[in-house]
């Protein structure tokens, strides 16, 4: 299968400055492919012009699909919209070439309204690689978080970190950080919150898998990231779990190399309610679902600047334009670093990947 595997043709270009120039740049580069194409958006209930803009590319009835999902948390949506553009040009110049029997599903933008906010929930508050939960059933709990909730409260930044170290200090740090990050589902002000009931954005997804019945093709599943892990450095995780075909899978398309949650392999931790799950549930063999996470400020960082975040916008009718403007910027600082050597190491990586999962897949 062709494939360039140097920077040829890359362009800073891909990446965008703000949420609708990224749709306009998404939709110019899936209308220049030469294959068939079937487009479907998902407005956003809060407004028309925000769509989550999905594009299949291919033969309608291929019995395999690479599926690429950015901005499953908003503000990570920047990167998202640029590798899935830079991917598509590279399709549409011939660089990659698609089989006939495999074909590719383009989600960008699935939490719009983060997106376009500079936000990594939606706006209900959820952080939609959470909301994947049975809600028919009682909602998980997340003990540690229980302990840190009071903690996280505290106003003096100073103050705050000095007691969450200490929480951190008492119970080691990956314990921390499932604490802090593994979701949970009592504090729709706080980070992590997975909702009450399925949001937008999971709504979305499940209606893309019975739309195009995807339970019945082979996939390859790569949802791209920002903001967790060693700066530069695209993470290939996997949470499929221990012993089934899907991790199986993902170690023979992507090497050894995954990082494994489950086995603290990777810079991410067990986590409830993901978007993966859903995934897992359809996928038949030689199927996976993988996250692509590219690493920016470290994780402490990361935490820090959520609960910046949280604490200006749990009292939104208080806060001022100018604070809400503010924090917004150190958001995009951290989820999306205005560095041309850090794009060019993510487009690298991008293109590897997804060369892996389209080579697997097929």
């Amino acid at each position: 299968m062709p494939f360039q595997s140097t920077l040829q043709c890359f362009s800073l270009q891909s990446f965008p400055d703000d949420y609708y120039q990224g749709c306009e740049l998404w939709e110019r580069a899936l209308m220049s492919q030469k294959l068939p194409l079937k487009r479907l958006d998902f407005p956003h209930p809060s407004e028309v012009n925000l769509p989550c803009q999905t594009g299949w590319i291919g033969n309608l009835d291929a019995e395999a699909v690479l599926v690429v999902i950015g901005g499953t948390h908003g503000i990570e949506g920047f990167t998202g919209t640029a590798v899935q553009v830079d991917w598509m040009q590279m399709v549409a110049n011939g660089l990659i070439a698609l089989p006939d029997h495999t074909a590719m599903l383009m989600i960008n933008a699935l939490n719009p309204w983060g997106y376009a906010n500079n936000r990594r929930c939606d706006d209900q508050g959820i952080d939609v690689n959470r909301n994947f939960i049975d809600f028919s059933q009682p909602l998980p709990i997340n003990p540690g978080y229980e302990e840190l909730q009071p903690l996280l409260g505290i106003r003096d930044r100073d103050a705050r970190a000095k007691a969450m170290d200490g929480y951190c200090l008492r119970v080691g740090q990956r314990p921390y950080e499932i604490a802090f990050s593994g979701g949970q589902f009592n504090d729709p002000a706080g980070p992590f919150y997975g909702g009450q009931s399925p949001g937008f954005s999971r709504q979305v997804i499940e209606s893309l898998i019975e739309h195009y019945s995807l339970a019945k093709r082979r996939l390859a599943v790569v949802d791209l990231h920002t903001g967790l892990g060693p700066y530069g450095y695209g993470e290939v995780i996997c949470d499929h779990p221990l012993g089934t075909d899907g991790l199986m899978t993902a170690i023979e398309w992507f090497g050894p190399g995954c990082g494994l949650p489950s086995t603290g392999t990777s810079s991410s931790v067990p986590k409830l309610g993901l978007l993966d799950y859903a995934w897992h549930q359809v996928m038949g063999p030689k199927s996976c679902f993988v996250t692509l996470e590219f690493g920016t400020m470290g994780t402490a960082a990361l935490f820090d600047t959520l609960l910046d975040e949280a604490s200006v916008w749990s009292n939104s009718e208080c806060a001022s334009h100018h604070s809400k403007a503010v924090v917004a910027e150190l958001m995009k600082a951290h989820f999306y670093p205005l560095d041309d050597h850090w794009r060019e190491a993510v487009i690298f990586r991008a293109r590897q990947v997804l060369h892996q999962a389209l080579v697997g897949v097929s």
